[in-house]
């Protein structure tokens, strides 16, 4: 992919606009602790937000988004839409909760919520492992999302690419902190936007939109289940085991199990220090709110466009084996595959039919490695085709706007994980348990160090890693057994800190267990020919890890109601306080869960309906629409309702 100099000219403009930002505010963030990772509590609902969208559309989104159509359909994309229910969850629930704490990060919390030498060593884990783990597998796959975008537009080796995409956004996280991080975001945010509306328009174009869907189904281009928002159920009754195809349970475990299993299920660690730098509580739950319309609603339909147009576009392309035997050789233009039968080597092209320069089959084994005949050896990369796409379909002007999108998607979440990952290893690890006494100078000293560390860690891992999304699908299985956990310690006062560092240790043995171990398995539609796929280890893995939560429990004794009084002062959470209560002048809150709830299942109805109406639109589906738009109606009218009775019963 050549650009032109225009092209090369819109892209420098973003980027120096986007350092002059973050530069701009290098004095302000180095006021203090408070202001390097929170702005000083000061950012309205807008600015906070659009910094949680922009951060969590990065430059692999667009592409792992892409790979889940080609390879499944539009209803994969449930994988991620089934967050939306825990997400109106955080906007009336959570994030007043978060803010009203007071705390810096989510592990901060963790000493406040328990008290005593075990939330102390748990808050000190915890921040270690968000610092070193969870944070550095996201920047891993950001990471290597830009590595192949730098692969088909400049043929950059992985090396070279990665160095180049890391030094660039180091230049000024790390010199202005959570300002730079969050000012960036809004300018980032708008070129994000606009550049995948502009390639979802001109791909949909391309094919002629619907009519060229419908042809190319009719014509057997497309399979017949691409285009359904539901994967269609098998031929038995839904008792039969036949009825629950992988993809049908599949979608039941996203719906009925993913979205409250997982770590962040009352909050993403991202989400909470915007939560936490906002103004006041109602800010908090407003820039919730404006980041799960944004987010759910108005993003997905362009990269899901691009990727149904790429299908007809860039035909997916396999080499197989037409014998058994060993990879002998890879060569550039083949795979030299050694028979077992004896006989001449076979030289099976990477350049078969359909093949061009930037669209190829890559190989899937290794030297020495034994094949089966007609066995896989080589496929093109599902996730690349949303870059080539944009190589072959832009015109010049759009093509420099369009890298210019993706590296503002790249930088706004590479900024926010290696300012979080530093005020983790800083507030939890470093200011709490080795240096207690310092200044905020030396404590911003050390934040800078880390951030430099973090984004190695996450370099070296991207350098081995070759699928972005299973390393989103392993970081979602890795601590999802804590989720039950995590909302019974904001409703039940007899959750203690070993409840959570036992379902923390059995998620992590588990799902690890379960990787390395996912053969020979017998669990139906949730291991297809006896390999466990990622929705039976998330429902394996959440089902021990709360078994051993419970167990926790019942062996240990309850907490001391006095050491929970400060949380709860704090937070005022409703639920099962009551030993706890009776130790304050506070009354139990009245309506709080009914308004919560109310405002949480209008809020999913708008937000649904509207993600849906969109792609029924799209894909010319007007009955669907029609009921689409009725429900996110309602929706709207309930949480205007919601938000306003918290206003008048002065919610702050």
């Amino acid at each position: 992919m050549r650009l032109s100099w225009i092209d090369w000219g819109v892209v420098l403009v973003f980027i120096a606009y986007s350092l002059w930002i973050g530069l701009r505010y290098t004095r302000k963030a180095s006021q203090s602790v408070e202001q390097y990772f929170l702005s000083g509590r000061t950012i309205g609902w807008w600015l906070a937000g659009t910094s949680m969208v922009a951060t969590s559309f990065s430059a692999d989104t667009p592409l792992v988004v892409t790979g889940w159509v080609r390879d499944g359909g539009v209803w994969k994309n449930w994988v991620w839409w089934c967050f939306a229910v825990g997400g109106v969850l955080h906007v009336f629930l959570f994030a007043r909760w978060w803010r009203r704490g007071e705390v810096m990060t989510k592990a901060e919390l963790v000493e406040l919520r328990y008290g005593g030498a075990g939330a102390r060593f748990l808050r000190g884990s915890l921040g270690a492992i968000h610092a070193f783990v969870t944070n550095t597998i996201t920047l891993c796959w950001v990471l290597l999302a830009s590595a192949k975008i730098l692969d088909v537009m400049f043929g950059l080796p992985k090396g070279t690419a990665l160095v180049a995409a890391s030094v660039l956004t180091l230049l000024y996280t790390a010199a202005s902190g959570f300002w730079g991080v969050i000012l960036t975001d809004q300018f980032q945010f708008v070129v994000a936007m606009l550049g995948m509306i502009l390639l979802g328009v001109i791909s949909w174009q391309a094919v002629d939109g619907m009519e060229g869907l419908s042809a190319a189904q009719a014509s057997g281009v497309l399979g017949p289940d691409m285009l359904r928002f539901f994967p269609p159920p098998g031929p038995g009754a839904w008792l039969d085991a036949s009825f629950w195809t992988p993809p049908l349970t599949a979608l039941f475990v996203y719906l009925g199990v993913a979205w409250w299993a997982h770590e962040s299920v009352d909050g993403t660690a991202t989400a909470v220090q915007r939560i936490s730098a906002s103004r006041d509580e109602r800010q908090g739950m407003l820039a919730m709110l404006w980041f799960n319309v944004a987010h759910f609603a108005l993003r997905p339909w362009g990269w899901i466009a691009t990727a149904l147009a790429s299908l007809i576009l860039l035909p997916t392309i396999e080499v197989r084996a037409g014998a058994a035997g060993t990879v002998r050789a890879i060569q550039e233009h083949a795979v030299v595959l050694a028979p077992d039968a004896g006989g001449a080597d076979e030289a099976l092209s990477l350049w078969p039919a359909g093949s061009a320069e930037d669209w190829r089959p890559a190989p899937l084994v290794v030297q020495g490695e034994r094949v089966a005949e007609g066995a896989l050896v080589a496929r093109t990369d599902s996730e690349s085709a949303y870059v080539t796409m944009m190589g072959r379909y832009l015109p010049v002007g759009l093509l420099g706007l369009m890298v210019a999108s993706l590296l503002a998607a790249f930088m706004s979440t590479v900024t926010t994980h290696i300012n979080l990952a530093a005020s983790y290893f800083v507030n939890d690890v470093y200011r709490r348990f080795v240096r207690r006494t310092a200044d905020d100078r030396h404590y911003i000293g050390v934040a800078r160090l880390s951030s430099v560390a973090v984004l190695g860690i996450a370099g070296t891992l991207a350098y081995f890693a070759t699928s972005i999304s299973e390393l989103f699908l392993f970081l979602l299985a890795f601590l999802s057994g804590v989720g039950p956990v995590y909302v019974l310690r904001w409703l039940w006062w007899r959750v203690r800190a070993s409840t959570e560092v036992t379902a923390m240790l059995a998620s992590c043995a588990t799902s690890s267990a379960l990787t390395v171990f996912d053969q020979g398995w017998h669990l139906g539609p949730l291991s297809p020919d006896g390999v466990l796929s990622n929705e039976g280890r998330l429902i394996l893995t959440v089902a021990i890890s709360t078994l051993c939560a419970l167990g926790s429990l019942l062996v240990t004794r309850a907490p001391d109601p006095a050491e929970l009084v400060p949380f709860y002062r704090r937070v005022r959470p409703f639920g099962a306080w009551g030993p706890v209560r009776a130790l304050t002048d506070l009354t139990a809150p009245r309506g709080e869960l009914a308004q919560a709830l109310l405002g949480s299942l209008g809020s999913l109805a708008a937000i649904l309906g509207l993600t849906l109406g969109m792609g029924f639109w799209l894909l010319d589906r007007r009955g669907p629409l029609l009921v689409a738009c009725a429900v996110s109606g309602a929706g709207i009218l309930v949480t205007v309702f919601v938000l306003r009775r918290l206003r008048a019963v002065g919610t702050r």
